[in-house]
């Protein structure tokens, strides 16, 4: 199910229980992940939550980056901000639009923005990553509408821990 003819992507690693955050941060950091994160969202326009952008303490380069939060005194420098997933998927549009990727709108986080858009994705690039951290941030369940379509195995050079990038469609 497209969003007004655009493609609605999410971008996400997570472990084997589904945990993609824990103390507001990524629990692992795996080099090739951050560079394929940044291959497939470089260019384009991604919507995150506030929690999201904070963890993060900076904007993406190279992305108009949207920033979803129910506070309406919030701002930070270098996003766009909206109130709810509906006010910042329609106002993404224009941006997409005239960005290098012309067709996808990239969902990056967190927990409760992937599970309020999942009905609406198109894709799925997922990082599974190979370890059980407990966390307290999950991406939901993959509906079974999705198959994996595409997949490749991995292991960290410094850390030693295996993952694989799949992508899964509708």
């Amino acid at each position: 199910m497209t969003f007004q003819n655009l493609e609605v992507v999410h971008v996400v690693a997570m472990d084997s229980r589904r945990c993609i955050g824990k103390n507001n941060d990524l629990p692992w950091h795996i080099s090739a992940d951050l560079k394929h994160f940044k291959e497939i969202t470089q260019g384009g326009v991604v919507i995150m939550g506030r929690k999201t952008l904070e963890s993060m303490g900076r904007v993406l380069p190279k992305r108009v980056n949207w920033v979803i939060t129910r506070d309406r005194n919030w701002s930070f420098a270098g996003t766009k901000v909206a109130y709810s997933i509906e006010d910042a998927l329609t106002q993404a549009i224009s941006d997409v639009h005239t960005s290098e990727k012309t067709s996808t709108i990239f969902i990056i986080g967190g927990g409760e923005i992937f599970k309020q858009t999942l009905a609406i994705a198109d894709r799925l690039e997922l990082t599974h990553v190979e370890l059980d951290v407990q966390g307290d941030a999950h991406y939901p369940e993959i509906p079974a509408e999705f198959k994996k379509v595409a997949t490749e195995q991995h292991i960290d050079d410094k850390s030693g821990i295996a993952f694989e990038f799949a992508t899964y469609r509708k």
